[in-house]
This record gives C-alpha cells, structure tokens and sequence, in this order.
C-alpha cells in the first residue's frame, strides 16, 4: 500500500482531487476535517489547549474556534503551539487509519503537508496548482470572505508552496482548464 499525501495552497483544488480520488473507490483522509474531530475529542488536545490558553478554550466540552483563532491570529507562538499540540496526533491517528485500509493506494489530504512533518511519513505527493486569480476567486465564494482576507492568506502561504511544489513528486495543473482526470490517472500508473 502506498500513502499518497495531496497538498497545494488555499483555492487550488486539493478537496476536488480528493473527492475525485473517493469517488474512484481510493481512500482518502482529510486532515484538517479531522483535525477539528479530534480537537474536540483528544484528551491531549484538550489538557494542552485549556493549560496553555484557559479554560475559555471550550464551551461546554466544544472547542471554541473564535476564542483560539483569536489567540493565534499575528501569535506566532501561539500558532507554533497549537500546531505542535495537534499535529503528531493527526499524524498518529492517519497511521491508524491507514493501517484499517485495504486499497493499493491511500491518500491524505493536507494544506501544511511539509510543515507538519506529514511527508516523512508518506510515499509521494502530489501538489495541486492553479493561477493565483483563480484560487482568489475559489476562496471567496468558498469561505464567503474578502478579496483583502484572502489575498492576506494567500502571500502568507506562497514560501511555504514554493517549498512544498517543489518537492513533490506531481504537480496537478487545476486552472479549470487543463483536465483533472487524465492527470491523475497518469500519476497513479507513475507512482512505483
């Protein structure tokens, strides 16, 4: 079995090429859906958010997300934490998830593929691209946001594709243009 790991920056299409690969029968793992699950459902999680944030963290046992992205919004440190906290058992919890599976190929889904360390643990990646106006205009009728807001998170994320379209192992052109269907099962008939 191979782990496949599906990154790209924010509106280039990774949940699409999930949702393709799903619907080919391959299973797939969206680590930031199950990050939220497990934030609200791993004793770890929990302790170390309310220790290190208080006890406004959670509303009746539910993480309350406009607390904590208050916290780490322009906090570095904060977001550091959160991120050291949550992602080795996002990391874990794929490995156990990914021993259930019975498929030739396994995929996981994730925005911060290298910054995670999710890449040591998988076989090859695939990075999605697309035109930055195009990713613009998927993020604003996606999250309903501002043209500034996404943009904002747009230039805060372009180091880190740079880095991770440049040691991924396939690139996906998703410039609603070129078609999504032939490219990956060209990938998958390269992936040795």
């Amino acid at each position: 079995m191979k782990k496949i790991g599906i990154t790209g920056g924010i509106g280039s299409g990774k949940s699409v090429i999930s949702h393709i690969l799903s619907n080919m029968g391959y299973p797939v793992y969206d680590s930031d859906s199950w990050a939220k699950i497990l934030m609200n459902s791993d004793s770890h999680i929990k302790k170390s958010l309310i220790s290190h944030f208080g006890k406004d963290c959670y509303i009746n046992n539910v993480l309350n997300k406009t607390f904590l992205a208050q916290q780490i919004f322009n906090n570095k440190e904060n977001l550091t934490f959160v991120n050291s906290t949550v992602h080795p058992i996002v990391k874990k919890h794929f490995l156990e998830w990914a021993n259930n599976q019975n498929s030739k190929f396994i995929f996981i889904e994730s925005a911060i593929l290298f910054s995670s360390g999710i890449n040591n643990i998988i076989d090859k990646t695939i990075f999605v691209d697309a035109p930055q106006e195009i990713r613009l205009q998927r993020a604003i009728l996606r999250d309903n946001s501002t043209i500034d807001a996404i943009n904002n998170r747009i230039k805060n994320q372009l180091p880190f594709e740079t880095y991770d379209r440049s040691h991924s192992d396939f690139i996906i052109q998703n410039d609603n243009k070129s078609l999504i269907i032939p490219q990956l099962l060209s990938i998958l008939n390269n992936i040795d």
